[in-house]
């Protein structure tokens, strides 16, 4: 399968020929950074409204001092679904000088055979 050339594209291609499985369902952790952990607790409330349900993390990341709000949503990792969360997180995180930061997740875990 082929994506566009952009971040999102070259993750998910690296996903790919790294053997990981695009049609099934994976925890994905998408990022908003802040410079005050109130703006990242409001911009928490207005994430956690945007997706009952979805795990909501906020912490000071000690590398950049910056605090770090991290959703974590279940999802197939589709392109455009990427894409639009991303662009709902930088919507919502804008009122209170957030700044997307990216998505990933963990590699899959090989069963034991």
């Amino acid at each position: 399968m082929a994506f566009p050339n952009d971040a999102n594209g070259e993750l998910l291609t690296l996903m790919q020929e790294e053997g990981i499985d695009l049609t099934q369902s994976y925890m994905l952790d998408f990022y908003v950074i802040f410079g005050s952990e109130k703006q990242g607790q409001l911009a928490a409330d207005a994430v956690a409204a945007a997706y009952p349900g979805a795990g909501l993390f906020l912490n000071l990341s000690e590398e950049t001092g910056q605090w770090e709000l991290r959703l974590q949503q279940e999802m197939v990792p589709e392109y455009h679904a990427i894409g639009a969360i991303e662009g709902k997180l930088a919507e919502l995180s804008k009122p209170f000088k957030g700044k997307t930061d990216g998505w990933g997740m963990l590699e899959p875990e090989e069963e034991d055979e």
